[in-house]
């Protein structure tokens, strides 16, 4: 269910003008238009949809009580589900956690976040992505052209 935004719109003064109304050319006088207050759908980003974090399935972490566990054993259920699963959906349930217990409970929402951390580059294969170095390739050209 997409949440509702409470936006404000700013008031501002409107110059006089002349409109066809009917067929007819009518006079708008200059008026004052107040600020307002009304509610929109919130739908993030264009093309992006509603802003919906998907429920964690029954049993996901290790069922109720994750966070009650010692960190060793949290951390050995999570990377269990990382084989299993997939590291990207594993980060997205502990990221959803972190954003439900922002509030409630900061101290799990740290760990969350954490965890997290810690399974994103952790597993083999994982394509290291580096920091683009620009166009440096035109350089090696010229040296091999002489």
């Amino acid at each position: 269910m997409a949440k509702k935004i409470s936006s404000r719109r700013k008031g501002y003064k409107r110059k006089a003008y002349v409109a066809k109304r009917g067929g007819k050319e009518v006079r708008v006088s200059a008026a004052r238009i107040k600020p307002s207050k009304f509610k929109v759908r919130d739908l993030g980003k264009p093309g992006r949809g509603p802003k919906v974090v998907p429920p964690l399935e029954k049993g996901a972490l290790g069922g109720s009580g994750f966070f009650s566990r010692s960190e060793n054993e949290q951390q050995q259920i999570v990377f269990q589900r990382g084989r299993k699963v997939g590291e990207k959906k594993v980060i997205g349930e502990l990221r959803a956690l972190q954003v439900f217990f922002k509030r409630t409970n900061p101290q799990n929402s740290r760990r969350a976040l954490e965890l997290s951390k810690k399974v994103a580059g952790s597993f083999k294969d994982k394509q290291e992505v580096g920091y683009p170095k620009g166009f440096q390739r035109k350089q090696d050209y010229t040296k091999n052209r002489v």
